[in-house]
């Protein structure tokens, strides 16, 4: 299950932390997150090793505005404070976790004390 962001306090100690951090930008008027979130939370189900939260671009103006968020949805990834990868627009649950599972082999500092494994 995702979590709400509501404090951009407590955003700053999740995305510094050493666990990967899955963040859909979204907006309760845009069709496309609405599709999206199901399948989002169907994601986060599944990975209980990564965090998994939703950020209100209206709601947290700042943070959109800090990342670049100019277009909805799109799903942004941190580990250790950096962004590691991003998808933009709607994608079916197969391609989020395909694209999870490469940013997973790319980011073993985050994933070092988890389930989840480097391809190398």
């Amino acid at each position: 299950m995702s979590k709400d962001m509501t404090q951009e306090t407590e955003w700053d100690s999740l995305v510094s932390g050493k666990k990967l951090v899955a963040a859909d930008f979204w907006a309760p008027w845009c069709p496309y997150c609405m599709r999206l979130k199901p399948v989002f939370e169907s994601t986060a189900s599944k990975y209980p090793e990564i965090e998994f939260v939703k950020v209100n671009v209206d709601e947290q103006e700042g943070l959109a505005s800090r990342y670049g968020v100019q277009g909805i949805s799109v799903i942004k990834f941190f580990c250790e404070g950096k962004e590691v990868g991003e998808i933009v627009g709607y994608v079916p649950q197969q391609e989020l976790e395909k694209k999870i599972s490469q940013i997973s082999s790319e980011a073993p500092a985050c994933l070092a004390n988890t389930s989840i494994k480097s391809k190398d």
